[in-house]
């Protein structure tokens, strides 16, 4: 933990004080997570891709590593990773973590078994159903209600494909997801048109790369980082890379 630690400061002095000659900082994301984040997708996924040209943009090299979603946030919180993505806010995490400015946006849909016809039309038919959500995420606000409450049982799984594969046989009755990550997992299963996806809430979930609050030097790397995406932002290098990736693998 220690020496974990002094690497930690090494590394951030000389991204905060001498960028041009920094040595490697090493973050940590996770896998089924498309078309953000897994190891099988070109780049690493969209996110990893982001994240990876704005630490470059703040003039060092930076060392992507996969790892499950729970053992990559705590050892984040550890100290062996400077930072981990992607992360929606929840008052949790907050007490731990200083969130960067958004990477990007999800907005959830719900996705149900065709077949089954549970007739969900709005966020309260939940009520007496059941909600998977994969291990590591949480349960998406238009829905937590009822979640707290007892009304609404959830069930985790490891991975979204996990997930989808209780829906396709059964064992859950939904799953609230962004529309185009739903839709590539539920066709991961099966071509045939067995899943509806409805959106029932306004939502939105910005997904951010998170600090813990405990590395030395943690408020300036995550201006440093602010700065470096307002600066892509603004030359237009997000939009491209967004653009460009997400065409990329539409024809996949």
């Amino acid at each position: 933990m220690k020496r974990c630690i002094a690497i930690m400061i090494v590394c951030l002095i000389a991204v905060l004080t001498n960028p041009v000659k920094a040595h490697a900082i090493d973050v940590v994301t996770g896998n089924n997570y498309f078309p953000y984040s897994d190891e099988r997708l070109p780049d690493g996924g969209l996110g990893t891709l982001l994240v990876k040209a704005i630490i470059e943009k703040m003039g060092v090299p930076v060392t992507v590593a996969f790892l499950p979603w729970d053992e990559g946030y705590q050892q984040t919180l550890s100290g062996r990773y400077v930072a981990t993505f992607p992360y929606i806010k929840t008052p949790e995490r907050e007490a731990d973590f200083l969130y960067s400015d958004e990477l990007f946006t999800v907005r959830p849909y719900l996705f149900t078994n065709f077949e089954r016809a549970i007739g969900v039309t709005q966020a309260s038919d939940m009520i007496g159903k059941t909600l998977c959500v994969p291990k590591g995420w949480e349960v998406d606000s238009y829905l937590n209600d009822y979640a707290k409450s007892g009304q609404m049982r959830v069930y985790n799984k490891t991975g979204v494909a996990g997930c989808f594969k209780l829906l396709s046989d059964g064992k859950v009755d939904a799953i609230s997801i962004d529309r185009f990550l739903g839709t590539i997992a539920a066709r991961s299963i099966s071509n045939s048109a067995w899943f509806k996806a409805r959106r029932l809430a306004i939502d939105a979930s910005p997904n951010h790369l998170i600090v813990p609050k405990s590395m030395p030097g943690a408020d300036r790397w995550i201006a440093r980082f602010n700065e470096a995406r307002e600066e892509l932002r603004n030359d237009g290098t997000i939009a491209k890379l967004t653009n460009s990736y997400f065409e990329a693998y539409k024809q996949e």
